[in-house]
């Protein structure tokens, strides 16, 4: 691997560790040391007032200067190895001191290259993770984009359900009006044979008055004409006397014959009374026989009526049955053998 393509991973490994010192660590001295030493131990890069200042952003500029300074002089210490014995030479100790120095260098070396190989290693076992996370990844997009797809099929299936399901509502609909409108033509021709039942009775009831009336004035007739003629056997009978008595009576013939003019005229006027009154009741028993022409066309009038609408009920029960079967699937309709009402048919 690269520098190049080590740097962005380097930088969040850092900032990553930066910041859990920033929890860790709050006195800003401190803060800025351990810094030093995780930049120069872990990392081994230098560290400098600019780098630390970028990485903590604490204190002033001159914090990170002076804490930088204590770092290098406190390094320095550790590195001078001191060999202080009493029966050795100066120059032997030196050349000890220089010894024990370039072991520790040599130790420090070896561990310098420990740790970059644990960091080679570390940076594959980081390329390795990052090759599975871009796996799971792409796992993770084609199983989100199948997701999608089935979310889309069953919304598709939802909306074609929500389809059908509006389809069947219609249907529903449709065979609940028509079964209402049947429902109301029932109702209709319930109350049309109500009213042809209580028209019947009524027709029946003036009928029979009607009839009681005619039969009534028939019996005014009868007894007016019976009466007529005992008046007129009566005015016979005293024409007969008057002419027995003309005989015997000559003598008061005009007398008689005036009585008799005047029984004639009052006769005359009674038979035209009579005729009148036969007039009447002939007269009054031919608006009755009209009124009962014309009460047996508004029966007719009504049987017409009854069977449109009986004819109308059963084309609304044809209607009502070709909805429930349209609505139950698409099948081969039985034929509906329709009854044919002839206006005028009485029931």
């Amino acid at each position: 691997m690269t520098a190049t393509a080590e740097l962005p991973h380097l930088d969040a490994a850092l900032q990553a560790d930066v910041a859990a010192l920033r929890s860790h660590v709050t006195e800003t001295r401190a803060l800025y040391k351990e810094v030093c030493g995780l930049l120069f131990f872990r990392y081994g890069i230098t560290p400098t007032a600019n780098k630390l200042y970028g990485l903590v952003r604490k204190g002033s500029m001159g914090t990170p200067t002076e804490v930088l300074a204590q770092f290098w002089q406190a390094l320095r210490e550790k590195t001078r190895v001191k060999i202080d014995h009493p029966d050795l030479p100066e120059a032997l100790k030196q050349i000890a001191a220089e010894a024990v120095q370039t072991i520790w260098q040599s130790a420090n070396e070896a561990a310098a290259a420990e740790l970059a190989a644990l960091r080679a290693e570390t940076r594959l076992q980081a390329e390795d993770a990052r090759a599975e996370r871009d796996l799971a990844k792409a796992a993770r997009a084609a199983a989100e984009e199948e997701t999608a797809a089935v979310c889309a099929a069953l919304e598709r299936a939802r909306l074609a359900e929500s389809a059908r399901q509006d389809e069947l509502e219609a249907e529903k609909q449709a065979h609940a009006a028509s079964r209402a409108r049947h429902e109301s033509a029932q109702q209709q021709i319930a109350a049309l044979e109500r009213q042809l039942l209580e028209l019947r009775t009524q027709f029946s009831q003036e009928l029979e008055q009607m009839r009681e009336q005619v039969r009534l004035a028939q019996e005014r007739a009868s007894a007016s004409e019976r009466r007529a003629l005992r008046e007129i056997d009566q005015e016979r009978g005293v024409r007969q006397a008057a002419e027995k008595a003309a005989a015997d009576l000559r003598g008061e013939l005009a007398a008689q014959q005036g009585r008799a003019q005047q029984a004639a005229l009052e006769a005359a006027e009674d038979r035209a009374a009579l005729q009148a009154e036969r007039d009447a009741a002939a007269k009054e028993a031919g608006a009755w026989k009209q009124a009962c022409a014309e009460a047996e066309a508004a029966r007719q009038a009504l049987h017409v009526e009854l069977d449109e609408a009986r004819w109308r009920a059963e084309r609304e029960r044809a209607e009502a049955v070709a909805a429930r079967r349209l609505a139950a699937g698409p099948r081969r309709p039985p034929a509906v053998k329709r009854t044919k009402f002839k206006p005028g048919t009485i029931i």
